[in-house]
């Protein structure tokens, strides 16, 4: 696996302008990590504003009796 990161110019601001260059690997890898960071965010904002999300994170319920198609299918 590479992963290689090279600064290019470092700003006033403290932030830079970098180039990444990987191989197949590589890039499962960022991608991988990168979802893995996004959802433990998620996770993080669900816990402080549990009352805004609470739609969002149910348990799936089974249709009652009207809620059924015609023929019976869900």
């Amino acid at each position: 696996m590479k992963i290689e990161l090279k600064i290019v110019k470092e700003n006033k601001d403290g932030s830079a302008d970098a180039q990444v260059k990987f191989d197949k690997e590589g890039l499962e890898c960022l991608v991988q990590w990168g979802l893995v960071a996004m959802i433990k965010e998620g996770l993080e904002t669900y816990k402080t504003r549990p009352e805004e999300f609470k739609e969002v994170i149910t348990k799936k319920r089974k249709k009652k009796k009207e809620e059924l198609d015609m023929d019976g299918r869900c």
